[in-house]
């Protein structure tokens, strides 16, 4: 056990130059023995890029020599008298184990003489510092010695390293809590919303049922009892949404979109994800660390907190923190956490919103920059959940990156939707495994002697006979898919392009980038459609409904990429080229809700044939393996992230395993044919048209046909009038 602390000063003036280390003689305050064996802590009062090394040391005349650094880029010049470190004393009951002689000679083998020396070990064990760092440790309370236990099974860190990083983290206890729900609470600022000169916006409550009453009820209720909120007699007012969680809960989530539209945007950049690759090219070690509910860390102006007032069926309240949802939210959040850690990052972390991941070449230099960023993090009020942060590891997530020792690499998630595509079983599915594979076929060598033992199953009439040299071709191309230059690192300056195709039982979706001239694969992401979705298509609108659903599920799994950067979104469903235009009044639900969502991003939509579409043709219709496509939601943040709380259909069932459809027809049911591989642009907001291309629908009407029905539709009608000459339906309901 520690038997006492001391505080630890200065004995004489010292000059550290920028990035200087050096050994200086402190005095302990205090009496203390002489020969005493002491830990030396740097202080937490010491300015955070001033370093102290823990360490042992002997006590000569009240003095202790310690290391100290300096990892700013001034000159640094500590006084005499300066307090920076604790000084603690370690019993004499720590070093039992091990008897130390003044003199003598060490003990050899049989057949080896001696060696004199002025002092040895006489057992083969020496003092374990961790044994008597463990020993120093604070008292933890019962309650939250489970939380504060660092998760160290993917670590490897020694034994010993283990405990002196717990031992680190023991420091700063107060910061870490159980529940997301649980945020801390910044002075460094307070959010304000700017909307000018615009009157109050005052929207009357959405409808939800007696399920979604009781979570909202008892939502607000739990937001009241944490002084997050409080009741209101604001002229603002902004509905509430109930969505559905992919694990069939129910999700609170406010409706700002007219609060949004009037208030002035915020134009912080958000971190390249080039620069990142650059910085974190040369770690060895790597701690990531989450906080807790980061929004509601930060408190709301009070000129600005009748703004984000909300209303339901109990009555008007306003927020104290900040809310999810709000357009400037994002930028401020940012701007925060770069202020917190200014002189820290690049140098020694990085920080993406509520993320963030510290590196470094050794173990000593991580250990004291985790405490630098802890403390920087403890300064601004901000708390942390342990479940969420890893430490020490060797690779670790992060914005959908491993983060290796040896560079970048694409997260293995990414591929998983190519590695698991099952074996065909009839032509059907060897046409789509060969749209998927022929639309990269320039960058897998012999790719039309790869292919030909399934090019001939396609032969009209020829026999469906599975052999090995359709395994082992099928195998191969499989593979190739997986090999640079298929799969590119995301560069933050270019502009993406997503891909996205439906059918009846899943969706396909592909990110690229062109690279020399050339488009080449980000990620591929898939997913089932579970059994109610699938009833979708037997509705009126169901076919644009599962084709809108698609493009908002893959615009979620890449929204790292995608979020705040413009990009080109190609489909081969054209009603959706409208959908997402500028002015649209849909009257259906779930297309009005997704297209709100996706009214957050910046992107141009394209139609594009589906026989050009093959990439992701193949992704949402070959049968495959449940597998878990990428996300980053779930990889970085899997609970309480800014995607969970943005709106989306009330009505959308419960997500499915991850994975792709199970074979069959598309959403629309069309057959490929050939056509011209160039996509037919449509900017958002332009008139769309129609281009006979193949039979749409399950009850065999062609393209014209089925155009020419759509016309007929009271608010198709009402919105080509619009897209064409501007002019505004009459029937206020559309």
């Amino acid at each position: 056990m520690v038997q006492e602390t001391f505080m630890t000063a200065m004995a004489t003036s010292v000059r550290l130059p920028p990035f200087g280390q050096a050994l200086v003689t402190t005095r302990v305050v205090g009496s203390i023995g002489d020969k005493s064996t002491v830990l030396v802590e740097g202080s937490l009062g010491l300015p955070p890029t001033l370093c102290v090394a823990r360490s042992l040391g002997t006590v000569k005349d009240g003095q202790v020599i310690v290391e100290v650094c300096n990892a700013s880029t001034d000159e640094y010049w500590i006084r005499k008298g300066t307090v920076i470190a604790s000084t603690s004393v370690i019993p004499e009951s720590a070093f039992e184990s091990a008897t130390v002689e003044q003199k003598g000679t060490v003990p050899a083998d049989d057949n080896e003489p001696g060696v004199e020396c002025a002092a040895f070990v006489s057992e083969a064990r020496k003092p374990d510092v961790g044994e008597k760092v463990k020993a120093s440790k604070p008292d933890v309370p019962p309650e939250k010695s489970e939380g504060m236990e660092a998760d160290f099974s993917e670590s490897k860190l020694s034994v010993e390293q283990k405990e002196l990083f717990q031992a680190e983290l023991d420091g700063f206890r107060s910061m870490f809590v159980d529940s997301s729900k649980e945020p801390g609470r910044t002075d460094l600022l307070q959010f304000e919303i700017d909307t000018g000169n615009s009157a109050p916006i005052k929207q009357q409550p959405y409808r939800v049922s007696l399920a979604e009453g009781e979570v909202k009820e008892a939502e607000v209720q739990q937001y009241l009892e944490l002084n997050l909120i409080r009741p209101s007699n604001s002229p603002w007012a902004s509905p509430v949404l109930m969505i559905r969680k992919p694990d069939g809960g129910i999700r609170f989530c406010i409706d700002y979109r007219r609060l949004n539209a009037v208030t002035v945007k915020d134009c912080y950049p958000m971190p390249l994800i080039d620069d990142i690759l650059d910085v974190l090219g040369d770690a060895q070690l790597f701690s990531t660390m989450d906080i807790a509910s980061g929004y509601w860390n930060v408190p709301m102006h009070p000129d600005s907190v009748s703004k984000t007032a909300f209303t339901c069926k109990y009555g008007l309240y306003e927020w104290l923190v900040m809310p999810f949802g709000l357009c400037n939210a994002v930028p401020a959040f940012e701007r925060l956490t770069e202020t917190v850690l200014v002189d820290l990052k690049w140098r020694i972390c990085l920080v993406y919103l509520d993320d963030c991941v510290i590196f470094s070449k050794d173990f000593p230099t991580h250990l004291v920059r985790v405490r630098q960023v802890l403390a920087r993090f403890q300064q601004a009020g901000f708390k942390l959940k342990m479940k969420k942060c890893h430490w020490g590891r060797s690779q670790v997530a992060f914005l959908g990156h491993i983060v290796t020792p040896t560079g970048i690499l694409p997260n293995p998630e990414k591929v998983k939707a190519v590695m698991n595509v099952k074996r065909p079983v009839d032509v059907h599915g060897i046409r789509s495994f060969l749209g998927l594979t022929s639309y990269f076929r320039r960058y897998i060598p012999g790719y039309a002697s790869i292919s030909a033992p399934l090019e001939r199953l396609k032969v009209k009439d020829a026999p469906f006979v599975w052999n090995e040299d359709c395994e082992a071709a099928f195998r191969q191309l499989k593979r190739a898919l997986l090999k640079p230059p298929i799969l590119v690192y995301p560069d933050g300056k270019k502009r993406f392009k997503l891909y996205v195709d439906s059918s009846r039982y899943g969706v396909g979706a592909c990110l690229m980038q062109e690279v020399d001239g050339r488009d080449r694969v980000v990620a591929y992401a898939s997913k089932l459609l579970t059994g109610s979705q699938k009833n979708w298509i037997t509705k009126q609108d169901g076919i644009s409904e599962i084709e809108c659903w698609g493009v908002v599920w893959a615009t979620r799994k890449f929204r790292c990429y995608l979020d705040k950067r413009e990009f080109d979104l190609y489909t081969d469903h054209q009603a959706l080229t409208w959908v997402f235009s500028p002015g649209n009044r849909t009257t259906n639900a779930k297309l009005a809700r997704w297209a709100m969502e996706l009214s957050n991003l910046q992107f141009k939509v394209h139609h594009k044939p589906g026989t050009s579409m093959g990439h992701v043709d193949g992704l949402s219709r070959l049968p495959m393996d449940t597998v878990a496509a990428l996300s980053m939601r779930d990889l970085l943040n899997p609970e309480d992230t800014v995607e969970d709380m943005l709106p989306t259909s009330v009505g959308e069932p419960a997500g499915a395993d991850n994975g792709l459809g199970l074979g069959g027809e598309r959403a629309d049911g069309h057959v490929d044919d050939e056509c011209p591989d160039q996509p037919n642009e449509v900017a958002s907001g332009a008139p769309t048209g129609g281009t006979p291309l193949t039979p749409v629908d399950r009850l065999g009407l062609d393209f014209d046909q089925f155009v020419q029905a759509q016309q007929e539709v009271p608010w198709v009608k009402a919105l080509v009038g619009f897209l064409l000459d501007g002019a505004l339906p009459l029937d206020p309901f559309l």
